[in-house]
C-alpha cells in the first residue's frame, strides 16, 4: 500500500512538472529600428540660415526664398567675391581677409516677412544679444536713400561680432541685405556695404 502510494505522488510530481513546461513559450523579438534623431540632436544649422527659435513665431510663418523674384541690379565693390548662394539666399559675397571674413547675403520673401522688431531681434540673438522692445528697436534704425528705393538700416554690435542689416518692402516682396563678421572686419566695410544697398535698382 505504501509503495503504491509513493508510486502515486511521483506520478502527480512528474505530471504537474511536465505541466509547467509545456507553459514555457518562446517569443522572438525584432531588433529595434533606430529612432529618428531628436531636433536638438540633429547637425546645427549654419551660421547664417534663419534662426529656428525667431522671436514672435516668425520661425513658423516665415516662407522659403522666392525664387521668382525679378532680380535686381547693383553694383559689387570691387574687393568682394561673389559664391554660390544656399537654397534661402538670392545672392551670397565675401569681404575681407580669410581670417577676417565678413559674410554678406541677400534674401527675399513673399509678403512682409516679419515686423521690423522681430528681424532685429532674431540677428541681436544671432550674435548674442538679449531682445529688445519695440520702441528700442525703432531708435536704432535709420533710413538709407538710394536713387531707387528707401531703406531701412540697423548697425548691431555684439562683444565679437557685428551684423549691419538693410531692407526694403516694394511689389509685395521685402528684401534682406545683410553683413555679419567680426566687429573691426565689419567696421571696414561698412562704406561698402552702404554703397552696395545704395547701387540697387529694382
Amino acid at each position: 500500500m505504501k509503495v503504491r502510494l509513493a508510486y502515486l505522488s511521483f506520478l502527480v510530481v512528474a505530471l504537474m512538472a511536465c505541466r509547467r513546461e509545456s507553459d514555457i513559450k518562446v517569443y522572438r523579438v525584432s531588433k529595434a529600428p533606430l529612432e529618428e534623431a531628436e531636433p536638438g540632436q540633429q547637425a546645427a544649422m549654419p551660421a547664417n540660415a534663419p534662426s529656428p527659435s525667431m522671436p514672435g513665431g516668425l520661425a513658423s510663418g516665415m516662407p522659403t526664398r522666392d525664387a521668382s523674384a525679378s532680380p535686381p541690379k547693383w553694383t559689387k565693390p570691387e574687393t568682394w567675391n561673389e559664391v554660390p548662394p544656399s537654397a534661402m539666399r538670392f545672392a551670397s559675397f565675401n569681404a575681407g581677409a580669410t581670417d577676417n571674413k565678413v559674410d554678406v547675403s541677400i534674401v527675399t520673401f513673399s509678403g512682409e516677412g516679419g515686423t521690423d522688431t522681430d528681424n532685429v531681434n532674431r540677428w541681436r540673438q544671432q550674435i548674442g544679444l538679449p531682445p529688445m522692445t519695440p520702441a528700442a528697436v525703432t531708435t536704432q534704425i535709420e533710413p538709407l536713400k538710394s536713387d531707387d528705393a528707401t531703406f531701412s538700416l540697423v548697425d548691431i554690435a555684439g562683444a565679437n561680432t557685428r551684423t549691419l542689416a538693410a531692407w526694403t518692402r516694394r511689389d509685395g516682396q521685402v528684401w534682406f541685405f545683410k553683413a555679419t563678421g567680426p566687429s573691426a572686419a565689419v567696421e571696414k566695410e561698412k562704406t561698402n556695404f552702404v554703397k552696395f544697398v545704395q547701387s540697387v535698382r529694382f
